[in-house]
Formats: C-alpha cells, sequence, structure tokens
C-alpha cells in the first residue's frame, strides 16, 4: 500500500510529533477514564458502607422503641402505646427492607433474616393476642434474642466498611497494575514510532547528503533522485539538474582542451620538423651561432611538445566522465615497453638498471597504465643522478598487483610526501635534466591509478632517493604466488 507524501518536510515533521505524542494522549485519556471510574466506584462504595451502618443503627434504634412500646402495651393494655407499637413495626420493616438492599455477606444476611422474622412473629402476637395473655408474656420476651441479632447486623455492618475499603485497596492496586502495563505498552511504542519517524525523515537528507558528495567529487554519472515530502523531491530534481549541468559543463572543458592542444600540436610539429632539418645540415652547413640557434629550437618544441602531452593527459585525467576502456594488460610487459621508450635516457645518464618483473595480468586501461608507469620511470630517471641505481619491480602482493620504483636521486621529503601527488606541485629537488616539469605528472599517475581502483604512495624504507609504490587490484587471487613482505622489499 502506497501512502501519500506529504506536500512539505514541515508537514512530515508534524506528522511524525502527532503519532509520536498520540499514544501518550491515549494513554492519559486512558488514565483519566479509568481513575473516574475507580473515582465513582470508591465514592460509592464510601456511601454504600455509611449507608448501610446508618441503616443498622436505625434498625437498633426502632427495634429498641418497638421493644419498650410492646413491653408498655403488653403490662398496661394502653390503645396508645398498641398504635405507637404498630407505627414502630412500620419503620422497623423500611429499614429491614433498605439494609437488605445492599451487598451483605452471607452471616449478616442470615441474622437479618432472623430478626425480620422475630420481629414479625412478636408484632403477630401482640396484635392478635389479649394484652397480658401468657402469649403476650411469651412474645415480649423474644425481644431479648431480636436485640442481640440487632447488635450483631450492626457489628456486621461495621465489617461493610472493612470489606469496602479492601475493595477500594483492590482497585487502587488493579489500577496500578493498569498503569504499569500500559507504561510497559507505551514506551517501547514511542520509540518504534520515533525510530520510524526518525528514519524517514533522514532518509531523503541523507539522500540530498549523498549527492552533493558525489557532485563534490566530480562523479556525474549517477541521477540524483531523492523521496519524501514534496519539496525535497523538488529539491532532488535541482541536484539532478545541477548535475547534468556540471557533466556538460565537464564535457566542454574536456572537448576544449583537446581541441586547442590539437591545434597547438600541428604548428609544434611543423616547428620541430623544420629544426630538425636544420641541425641535420639539409638547407646547408650551420656556423656555431646557427648551430645553437637550431638546438634552443630542438630543445623548447620537445619542452612544448611534453607540455601539451602533460596537457592532455591531465585533462583526462580529471574529467571524471571518462570511460575505461578496460582489457587484459600484462603489466610486465607494459613495464618492458616503457623501459624501452626510456632506453636512450636511461642509457646517457649511465644509470644501472635492476628489474625484477613476475608475469601479472590486470584488468584496466592499457594506455592509462603505460602514462602511469611512463611518467614514474621519467620521474625516476630525470632525479637520479649519472652512473646512479634504479630499479623496478612487478609482484603480487595479497590480492594487489604491486609495482614499485625506486631511484638513487634526492628524494622526497617528509614535508612533501602528502602534496607530491598535487596538481602543478614542483618539489625542491632539483631534476638533472634539460627539460623543467610542470608538476602533474604525479597528479596523472594518481587519478589513473584511483580510477583503476588502486592507490600510490611514497613508501619510507630506503636509505636515500624516492621509492614509489602503487597498488592495482587483481582479476583473480593467485595462491602460488610468493607472499611478499611489504616492510622489506628490496630490489636493489
Amino acid at each position: 500500500m502506497i501512502f501519500p507524501q506529504p506536500k512539505s518536510f514541515r508537514k512530515l515533521l508534524l506528522i511524525g510529533f502527532c503519532f509520536a505524542v498520540l499514544p501518550l494522549l491515549v494513554a492519559v485519556g486512558y488514565a483519566a477514564v479509568y481513575m473516574d471510574q475507580v473515582a465513582k466506584q470508591s465514592q460509592q462504595a464510601v456511601y454504600q458502607a455509611a449507608k448501610a451502618t446508618q441503616t443498622s443503627r436505625t434498625l437498633v434504634e426502632i427495634l429498641t422503641r418497638l421493644e419498650r412500646a410492646g413491653r408498655q402495651y403488653q403490662i398496661l393494655g394502653d390503645a396508645a402505646l398498641l398504635k405507637s407499637f404498630q407505627e414502630n413495626h412500620e419503620l422497623f420493616a423500611r429499614a429491614a427492607d433498605s439494609l437488605l438492599e445492599f451487598q451483605l455477606d452471607k452471616s449478616m444476611h442470615d441474622q437479618l433474616q432472623g430478626l425480620i422474622k422475630i420481629e414479625n412473629s412478636v408484632y403477630r402476637t401482640l396484635t392478635r393476642q389479649r394484652y397480658n395473655s401468657p402469649a403476650a408474656k411469651n412474645a415480649v420476651e423474644k425481644f431479648g434474642v431480636a436485640s442481640d441479632l440487632a447488635r450483631k447486623v450492626l457489628a456486621g455492618s461495621n465489617r461493610v466498611i472493612d470489606t469496602e475499603v479492601q475493595v477500594l485497596h483492590d482497585m487502587a492496586a488493579t489500577a496500578q497494575n493498569q498503569f504499569v502495563w500500559v507504561g510497559l505498552t507505551l514506551i517501547p511504542t514511542i520509540i518504534i514510532i520515533v525510530i520510524t519517524f526518525s528514519i524517514i525523515l533522514s532518509r531523503p537528507i541523507r539522500q540530498i547528503d549523498y549527492a552533493i558528495k558525489t557532485l563534490g567529487s566530480g562523479e556525474f554519472n549517477e541521477p540524483v533522485y531523492v523521496t519524501g515530502p514534496e519539496d525535497l523531491q523538488y529539491l532532488g530534481q535541482r541536484l539532478d539538474w545541477l548535475r547534468m549541468r556540471l557533466a556538460e559543463v565537464e564535457e566542454e572543458k574536456a572537448k576544449f582542451v583537446r581541441h586547442v592542444s590539437h591545434e597547438l600540436k600541428t604548428p609544434l610539429t611543423a616547428i620541430r620538423e623544420g629544426a630538425d632539418l636544420l641541425d641535420d645540415g639539409v638547407v646547408g652547413n650551420l656556423n656555431q651561432r646557427q648551430r645553437q640557434v637550431v638546438e634552443i629550437l630542438v630543445s623548447n618544441t620537445s619542452k612544448l611538445q611534453q607540455l601539451i602531452e602533460d596537457l592532455l593527459n591531465f585533462s583526462i585525467a580529471h574529467t571524471k566522465m571518462t570511460k575505461l576502456h578496460n582489457e587484459q594488460v600484462s603489466l610486465d610487459k607494459l613495464v618492458r615497453r616503457v623501459l624501452n621508450d626510456q632506453k636512450l635516457a636511461i642509457m646517457a645518464k649511465k644509470l644501472h638498471l635492476k628489474t625484477k618483473l613476475e608475469p601479472i595480468v590486470v584488468n584496466g586501461d592499457k594506455e592509462m597504465l603505460r602514462v602511469v608507469i611512463d611518467n614514474l620511470m621519467s620521474n625516476a630517471v630525470k632525479y637520479s643522478p649519472a652512473n646512479g641505481r634504479l630499479a623496478i619491480a612487478v609482484q603480487q602482493v595479497g590480492l594487489d598487483a604491486r609495482v614499485d620504483i625506486i631511484d638513487d636521486g634526492p628524494g622526497i621529503s617528509d614535508a612533501e610526501k602528502h602534496r607530491v601527488f598535487d596538481a602543478f606541485f614542483q618539489g625542491e629537488a632539483k631534476a638533472t635534466g634539460h627539460i623543467k616539469g610542470t608538476g602533474v605528472g604525479l597528479s596523472i599517475v594518481k587519478e589513473f591509478i584511483q580510477a583503476h581502483g588502486g592507490h600510490i604512495e611514497v613508501t619510507d624504507n630506503q636509505p636515500s632517493g624516492a621509492h614509489l609504490s602503487l597498488r592495482l587490484p587483481l582479476q583473480s587471487y593467485n595462491e602460488e604466488a610468493p607472499i611478499v613482505d611489504e616492510d622489506r622489499l628490496q630490489v636493489f
């Protein structure tokens, strides 16, 4: 069953508050009704007990007057005394009937019935027999037994008070138990309602927070979807519009960089080819000063070409819309290819190269991984001194493929380790090559590695030089691969 969503977050909050308060209101209402019933029953019980006691005392008083009038009539035979006796008999009968209406225990009820029976017997005898007759004398003697029964009835009415007090105590205990059970039921009910509405209220907030974090990280592929009240849904729609707009801007930026890079490469290629022709002496032999000018042209065109390539790679690395062209990539073969490309630079510095390349295959974008290895190797060669040492290792560590590149250069200071992968950051160490870096190479490496689900770091286990280690997740785990002690990795 789908419930209609409220139009605003405020209404949803108000509904949640009402649902949270509703059980409390129900409990208070139940307690008020129950206590009202208890109060009425208590009032009725007190009234009944007091009335029963009062009626019992009235009955005793009437019986006393009845006995006095009966004895006097039996001796004197006065008609006025007989009339008084008859009037008291009627009062006694009404009082006895009134007392029978109360809830009496069996003992008191039997005593009252016995008292009524004796009084009726005496009344019939005195009204039908001649006064001072033996029957009349015997009848008035029964008043002694009647008086004893009347006192017992009065004592029984006092027990009625005790009984009603016990009933009130039982009712109070019952009310207390009822309130305890209501409280035990009320607390978890309110907790469940509060938790439920907390989840309902926090869900759209979490969705909005997740959408903002996703947009902030540059991920524009996932649509923004927000559930809940209509105003928050509208906010989600605006965030989705912002996502699409940012994606368009990102795509336009990438297109602009590609277009500018292409337009720069075309004249640069012509300039570099012309400089190479001049350097080769195609147009004639060059004197010393002319050759110096040509060398400047060749050097700066190479630098400009490197800058353009870095610009392209940097644009690709920071464009989140770029999709990986995944395929099976042999890391050891890729490293050998890069080493072959860097062969002249390594030979020019007379570097001592050592490799440890295990056959490892990962799933990734081959060109991106080539750029990663090439940038790391270029940096290692560039910062290594002449006749220095250079090492590269490819091996499996647990569920990851690990690539380590170690040089014998000035290394990376502790203060720069956390900034070395930032874009356009250039450390204090100076490269020994002719072409100055742009400070984007390691930033490109980090972005490409993270795009493959891996990470790169500067390790601390080298006495000198720099040691950069990157990890890429393996497609499958090779249980036969040797376990590498990460803290004691030595390639030299």
